[in-house]
């Protein structure tokens, strides 16, 4: 299927979100999905679930990128 562009921006994604248990502690894992295509990868934070997305063409920038203190 093709790539959504600038003119035809639509994609839909599946995102679910699930809690594991390690020695480490409390962590959540997901999984996404985009329907389109229905190409889909695992991720462990939200960088690896918006490199995904960014893929698709939907965000163009890095101004859409979250960053995150450890502390």
């Amino acid at each position: 299927m093709a790539q959504p562009t600038r003119e035809n921006p639509a994609s839909t994604f599946v995102i679910r979100l699930w809690p594991e248990r390690s020695a480490a502690g409390l962590r959540w894992r997901g999984r996404i999905d985009h329907v389109q295509s229905g190409e889909s990868t695992v991720f462990l934070d939200v960088d690896g679930m918006v490199d995904f997305i960014h893929r698709f063409g939907v965000l163009d920038d890095d101004k859409h990128r979250t960053t995150r203190a450890d502390g």
